[in-house]
């Protein structure tokens, strides 16, 4: 329905096509968290995990941010700033169309809170979240391959970031196939490399329990958002990207924050769509998205790190999957079957194959 006809139904029957506007100014007067009641209400009163609640309250942040963007107060959407947070989700950060979706379901869930609390002025005949769910198209497209780009192809590219903090960054994901959002969430004492002036530097330095022992090596935890992984796992750190890391973390910002990659002006934390930004920098256009291949973005890494150990390597799939971090697809020991339930891998397992056999990307 094209928004000429909208306005004209709406004249005819005496109603409004953006009904909260009017209620942006008091709720910015009245400066209250309209996510509190929900989460104390709804998510804190019931059997959800803490995970799950982080995932709501993750999702309000970005939820606000938007709003912010566009100027109005987050408990007073219309239809289409919900659908221009979708596209922004899947065109600026990365995102797929399954988390998109579940990521309105959510929204929705808090939307339906407002129109049923009523101290909330929602109206229960418009919910812009459930219509926009209903006009966005988050089905997958046909899946392209990624361009299959050789060692000497991505060393090559290497060689032309010119910042010593994104070539750390592109570096590790090309090495370790990690998640951008584990990059973002990565912290000093998660990492471990066998180098004095950087202890002297940096006390928290490799402090993890998880990493006693295990030298030249770093941790990415399970249990911080984004990071998606049941359990924690420990990769090695092979010679040259302790040397990378070395030089990046010896100019990094000395401001007590404790994320290893930090922002060039704000000296904050990154976020997903930084990451993704890096890679479009560098490979773009040269890997811009063609009739054959998708585009080269910040999940390239975690693609060439696969099939590099599983075509290239042959390499056992418990092992890959120990490596990438992979969430199990089945919920129950049923579904999995009694055999996977017993298989367990770790960093022992991996860690003398890594060493031996990862590329090199420095020559």
């Amino acid at each position: 329905m094209t928004d000429d006809v909208r306005e004209t139904l709406a004249t005819a029957f005496d109603s409004e096509t953006d009904p909260l506007e009017q209620y942006s100014s008091t709720f910015e007067e009245v400066a209250v968290d309209s996510f509190e009641p929900f989460r104390t209400g709804v998510l804190e009163s019931r059997d959800i995990t803490p995970r799950t609640i982080r995932l709501y309250e993750t999702l309000w942040r970005q939820w606000c941010e938007h709003m912010d963007r566009v100027g109005r107060h987050p408990a007073c959407p219309s239809t289409a700033h919900v659908k221009s947070f979708a596209q922004y989700e899947l065109d600026e950060s990365d995102n797929s169309p399954r988390t998109v979706a579940e990521k309105l379901r959510k929204l929705n869930d808090l939307y339906r809170y407002w129109q049923n609390d009523p101290v909330f002025p929602h109206p229960t005949n418009f919910n812009p979240v459930s219509l926009a769910r209903s006009t966005t198209d988050l089905s997958y497209p046909e899946q392209k391959e990624p361009p299959r780009l050789t060692v000497d192809e991505l060393a090559a590219q290497l060689a032309t970031v010119d910042h010593v903090r994104d070539h750390a960054i592109i570096f590790l994901q090309l090495k370790l196939g990690l998640r951008a959002t584990e990059l973002c969430n990565l912290r000093l004492e998660e990492l471990s490399i066998t180098d004095s002036e950087l202890h002297d530097y940096y006390p928290e330095f490799g402090s993890h329990t998880l990493l006693d022992g295990r030298e030249d090596a770093i941790l990415i935890p399970h249990d911080r958002s984004g990071n998606k992984s049941r359990r924690s796992r420990v990769l090695p750190l092979d010679a040259e990207t302790q040397e990378i890391l070395l030089e990046y973390l010896l100019i990094r910002p000395d401001n007590d924050e404790p994320w290893v990659f930090l922002s060039k002006n704000s000296h904050e934390q990154l976020q997903k769509q930084d990451i993704n930004k890096f890679w479009k920098r560098y490979f773009h256009p040269e890997y811009e998205e063609t009739e054959q291949h998708r585009a080269v973005t910040s999940h390239y890494g975690r693609h060439r790190f696969t099939t590099y150990w599983r075509v290239e390597q042959d390499l056992n799939r418990e092992l890959l999957k120990y490596m990438r971090g992979d969430t199990p697809g089945a919920a129950t020991i049923e579904e999995m079957g009694a055999i996977d339930e017993y298989i367990h891998t770790y960093y022992e397992d991996i860690e003398p194959i890594y060493r031996e056999d990862i590329y090199e990307l420095t020559g």
